[in-house]
């Protein structure tokens, strides 16, 4: 089946405002196979449409040589009259088919024609580039860190840079070749194609902590991010009840993950303690959580730790923003559907390395680890 023009415009702004492939089927009243078809061929990225560049002969301009020559006019006399160059009208008659053979209509549909011109992209042409572009995303590299780490480092590539979006469109658009389709499985949401930003929230029961301390009675250097030591943390759920443990130090973003063999209090309690026991008191002063009944042991967790627990305000995942980025980032690793119990301690910090190695836009391009170095040395 054939989408014709209206409908392609139609499934392309269904797609873009979030909806799934068979509500716009069913809107544009097309099975779903031609709406896969369409967005697959391109990623889910709506190519941009065509015009003509403002100094290219017109139709109109066209039909002006078509009936300057009928009247015998010259090539000169004709460009005078449209404000053209001589050379380029002369160009235009010779290329189809001279002065008793030109017609407007065919030389302009042989123009647009022409004018397709699919320039290799960058990654096809420069060998060193793409080599390095394909090693980073085999890393789990974002697109966007490897543009800004070649910012950064110019002689890696001979100071070729490239766009992460330009990393983007040659995995999803099919018609470019030059990295393989299975490099998109590394990105962090694994999909084949681009699919809208559109945000969709859902809300969730809680049941009351005792004792709480409010994040609004934090000190100020931990709203600032001045001092390091002050952690966020949550639970990443995988298959229930299966989950581990995350937490993100709020200046240098440093990553840690904790297995668990529960989630409940004392089996949350429990794993963070033998976790986080060994650290130095500079890197572990405080913790700041959502208020998941994970944390019905916080006031022992606390003593046990010898640091602070504070809690975000009801339903304001925003007030731990590190932490929710961070989750986001890990669920490339720590799938929803998986079962999280699997995992052993030394494979969450091998994961956590990898978070901890990669060049981070909040970081001002440095990774996490280089930060934290920074910072004990200051």
């Amino acid at each position: 089946m054939v989408l014709s023009l209206e409908q392609q415009d139609a499934v392309w702004e269904r797609w873009r405002a979030g909806e799934p492939v068979r509500v716009i089927a069913r809107a544009v009243c097309c099975n779903r196979e031609a709406v896969r078809r369409l967005l697959a061929v391109t990623g889910g990225i709506r190519p941009a449409a065509r015009s003509r560049a403002p100094l290219r002969l017109s139709l109109t301009e066209r039909e002006e040589i078509s009936r300057g020559l009928a009247a015998g006019d010259s090539a000169r006399a004709i460009a005078t009259r449209l404000r053209r160059s001589a050379s380029s009208v002369s160009r235009e008659i010779a290329r189809n088919g001279g002065p008793t053979q030109y017609r407007a209509a065919a030389a302009d549909r042989r123009a647009w024609e022409n004018a397709r011109r699919p320039k290799p992209c960058k990654l096809e042409t420069h060998d060193d580039l793409r080599s390095i572009v394909q090693e980073k995303l085999m890393a789990d590299w974002s697109p966007q860190q490897i543009a800004a780490w070649l910012r950064l480092t110019p002689a890696s590539a001979q100071g070729v840079r490239i766009s992460h979006e330009a990393i983007y469109r040659t995995l999803y658009i099919s018609s470019r070749l030059s990295l393989p389709s299975t490099l998109k499985t590394h990105l962090r949401s694994g999909r084949g194609m681009r699919t809208s930003r559109k945000a969709r929230r859902t809300g969730h029961g809680r049941g009351r902590l005792r004792n709480m301390v409010s994040i609004h009675d934090r000190p100020e250097q931990i709203e600032t991010r001045t001092e390091v030591g002050h952690w966020e943390g949550d639970l990443v759920m995988g298959r229930r009840p299966s989950a581990v443990a995350t937490l993100v130090e709020r200046t240098t973003r440093i990553v840690r993950l904790v297995k668990l063999d529960g989630i409940k209090g004392p089996d949350v309690r429990a794993a963070l303690v033998q976790n986080l026991r060994g650290m130095p008191k500079s890197l572990l002063r405080s913790i700041t959580w959502d208020r998941g009944r994970e944390m019905s042991e916080h006031e022992q967790l606390a003593h046990d730790l010898g640091i602070h627990v504070y809690f975000c305000d009801p339903r304001s995942p925003w007030q731990r923003g590190s932490n929710e980025n961070t989750n986001r980032l890990l669920s490339q690793y720590l799938a929803k559907n998986a079962d999280l119990y699997r995992f052993t301690q030394d494979e969450l910090d091998q994961i956590a390395n990898k978070i901890n190695t990669r060049p981070r836009q909040v970081l001002d391009w440095l990774s996490s680890r280089e930060r934290l170095r920074a910072c004990r040395l200051a």
